[in-house]
C-alpha cells in the first residue's frame, strides 16, 4: 500500500471536517429551529361548582418558544348550565402548524345545601291521655328541588294511652341526597293531674287562657297557645282603650290549643290588651319566663312595644323612628369575664374596644349607644324593672330595634390552642342589601391577619340544631337564628344583630398579635369605615 504524504493526510483531515462541522451545524440548526409548544389547563381539569353560583373561567396557559400565545386559544364553554345540576365540558382549541390542539376541563354543578323544614304550629305542644294526637305537619323549601314539599318523611311514636315526653321527627331529602331533619315534643298528660316532672310543663295553662309562645314576623306576630273554655272556635282579640276590638281567628290544635298569626302593619297607633275567646272573652296572660317574651321590634312602618302587667299582655303601636345610628354591646361584663388567658379577660378588651369605636363614630356625628360603660354588666335590660341577667339580650333587642346597626364586640377561646383570627356571625335571612358592609369588613380583616386558617370566618347557626352553616356566598337560610351568643330567637326581637370575635385569646401568638401590637385598631376602623360608608357619610381617619 502506497504511503500517503504528509500533504493528502493534511488535505483528507481537512475534509473530514468540514464535513464532521457542517453535520454539527445541522443538526444545531435543526433543534434551534424546532418549535417549543406549551400548552396546559389552568388548574385542576375537574371542577366542581354549587348550583346558582358563578362560573369563572381559569383558562389555559399557552406559550410558542416562550412567549404567550393565549389569545390564539378558542374557549368553549357554553354549554355550562351553573343553574341546572350536571357535568358540563369545556374546550380549549389551539391551531398550530395547520393542525388543531384541544384540551378539556369537566365542571360538575352540584348541589351541597340541605332544605329547610319549618313546623305548622309549635314545636312543643301538650295533649291529653286518651285523646287523639292531631299531626300539624310542616313545610319544606330547598334552594334546588322544588318538588322537596312532597318527600317529607314524618316519623311519629306518639302513644297517647302512656303520660310521657315523645318526639315527632320530621325527615326530608333533596335529590342530590342532602338531608334536614326536625324534631317536634309533644308531652302527653294524665287528665286532671298536675305532673310537674314532664319537661317543667305548667298544667294549670290547660284551666287558663295562656299564651305558649309570640314571635315577630313580617307584619305582625305569631301566637300559640291555650284557652279553657273550648267551644271548638279560637280568637285572639285586641282592644284598644275606647274599646274598639280587631278579632283574629286562630287554628284549633288539639283539644285546648291554638294558633295563628295576628297582622299589626293594618292597626291604627295607641295601646291595646290582648284577649282570647272561644265560649268566653278573657284577658290573654303570658308565663313565659321575661327571657322568652317578645318586647319591642320594628314591624312595617310601626314600633310595636309590649309589656306585662300581672303577666296580662299589653301592646303600644307607634309610628317608627330611629333613636340611634349604631348600638354596640361589648361582650360580657360583671361576674361573666368571658373567654380568658393569663393577662387579660375578655370583658375588659370587649369594653376597651367598643369605647373606641363609639368614640370614633361621634367623630363622625353618629349617635351611638353603648349597653356597658364600665365593667359592670351594664344595661342588661330595656327597662329598670326588669330583673337582671348575665346575657343582655333583651338590651340588644330592645335598643336594636331602634337603631340602624347593632352588633356585639367578643373575642373567642378554644381547648385547642393553635386556633386563631376572626369569625363574624350573621343572621341567618339577611342578604346583601344588609350584608354588604359586613362582606366588605370580611374582605378588609382577612387581608389585615397574617394567616389565613381553614375554619369558618363568617357564618349563621340554626337555632334549633346548633348547626353551623356558612355565609361567605351571600347564602339566605330560612331556619331560626341564634340570637347572638345568647341562645335566644332572633325572632324575638326582628334585629339583624351581628356579632364579632376579633381573636383567640387562648392562643398568645394570636392575642399578642392583636391586643399588644395594637392591631385591633385596625381592625376595628375596617370596622368603622364599612358602618360609616353604609350610613352614606365619609369616612375620616383618625388623628
Amino acid at each position: 500500500m502506497k504511503k500517503l504524504s504528509k500533504k493528502t493526510i493534511i488535505v483528507v483531515i481537512a475534509i473530514i471536517s468540514i464535513i464532521v462541522i457542517s453535520l454539527i451545524g445541522t443538526v444545531l440548526y435543526l433543534s434551534l429551529s424546532k418549535d417549543v409548544l406549551v400548552f396546559k389547563l389552568n388548574g385542576n381539569d375537574k371542577m366542581t361548582l354549587e348550583v346558582y353560583s358563578e362560573y369563572e373561567e381559569l383558562g389555559v396557559t399557552a406559550t410558542l418558544n416562550d412567549e404567550d400565545i393565549s389569545s390564539e386559544v378558542t374557549i368553549d364553554n357554553s354549554n355550562i348550565d351553573i343553574n341546572k345540576l350536571g357535568t358540563y365540558q369545556v374546550t380549549y382549541i389551539l391551531k398550530h402548524d395547520e393542525e388543531e390542539i384541544k384540551l378539556t376541563r369537566e365542571v360538575e354543578v352540584v348541589d351541597s345545601t340541605s332544605p329547610t323544614i319549618t313546623l305548622n304550629g309549635a314545636s312543643e305542644v301538650t295533649v291529653k291521655k286518651g285523646t287523639t294526637y292531631q299531626e300539624l305537619g310542616c313545610s319544606a323549601v330547598d334552594n334546588y328541588d322544588e318538588k322537596v314539599k312532597d318527600k317529607i318523611q314524618i316519623i311519629n311514636n306518639v302513644n297517647t294511652s302512656l303520660p310521657g315526653l315523645y318526639e315527632v321527627k320530621y325527615v326530608v331529602s333533596d335529590e342530590s341526597g342532602n338531608t334536614a331533619t326536625l324534631v317536634r315534643t309533644v308531652v302527653v298528660v294524665e287528665n286532671n293531674t298536675q305532673n310537674t316532672n314532664i319537661k317543667d310543663i305548667v298544667l294549670d295553662s290547660m284551666e287558663s287562657n295562656e299564651i305558649k309562645s309570640m314571635k315577630f314576623t313580617n307584619d305582625g306576630i305569631y301566637v300559640d297557645g291555650y284557652i279553657k273554655d273550648n267551644n271548638g272556635t279560637f280568637k285572639v282579640i285586641l282592644c284598644d282603650d275606647k274599646e274598639k276590638c280587631t278579632i283574629y281567628g286562630m287554628t284549633k290544635m288539639g283539644d285546648y290549643n291554638f294558633f295563628g298569626n295576628i297582622k299589626l302593619t293594618g292597626l291604627n297607633n295607641g295601646s291595646y290588651t290582648v284577649y282570647v275567646e272561644s265560649n268566653n272573652k278573657e284577658k290573654a296572660i303570658n308565663k313565659q319566663e321575661m327571657q322568652h317574651r317578645i318586647v319591642r321590634a320594628k314591624v312595617g312602618d310601626k314600633l310595636v312595644s309590649f309589656s306585662y302587667d300581672n303577666n296580662n299582655i299589653k301592646l303600644k303601636i307607634e309610628d317608627f323612628a330611629y333613636q340611634y345610628d349604631i348600638v354596640i354591646d361589648p361582650g360580657h361584663g360583671g361576674s361573666d369575664p368571658g373567654a380568658l388567658n393569663q393577662y387579660i379577660d375578655e370583658k375588659n378588651i370587649n369594653l376597651i374596644q367598643s369605647k373606641y369605636e363609639k368614640q370614633r363614630y361621634e367623630e363622625h356625628g353618629l349617635k351611638v349607644l353603648l349597653l356597658r360603660e364600665d365593667l359592670t354588666y351594664g344595661t342588661v335590660m330595656g327597662d329598670s324593672s326588669w330583673p337582671a341577667v348575665r346575657r343582655k339580650a333583651y338590651a340588644i333587642g330592645y335598643y336594636g330595634a331602634v337603631s340602624r346597626f347593632s352588633y356585639s364586640n367578643h373575642h373567642n377561646s378554644s381547648d385547642d390552642k393553635s386556633l386563631m383570627g376572626w369569625e363574624i356571625i350573621v343572621p341567618a335571612n339577611s342578604d346583601i342589601s344588609y350584608l354588604s358592609h359586613i362582606y366588605q369588613i370580611r374582605d378588609a380583616w382577612s387581608n389585615l391577619y397574617p394567616t389565613t386558617e381553614n375554619h369558618v370566618r363568617l357564618y349563621t347557626r340554626n337555632y334549633n340544631t346548633s348547626v353551623i352553616f356558612t355565609k361567605e356566598n351571600e347564602e339566605k337560610y330560612s331556619f331560626t337564628d341564634y340570637y347572638a351568643v345568647i341562645r335566644l330567637p332572633q325572632e324575638l326581637y326582628n334585629v339583624n344583630h351581628v356579632l364579632f370575635e376579633g381573636a383567640y385569646l387562648s392562643n398568645l401568638s394570636d392575642y399578642d398579635w392583636y391586643y399588644n401590637k395594637d392591631n385591633w385598631k385596625k381592625l376595628s376602623e375596617e370596622k368603622i369605615k364599612a358602618y360609616v360608608t353604609a350610613l352614606g357619610i365619609d369616612y375620616k381617619e383618625p388623628e
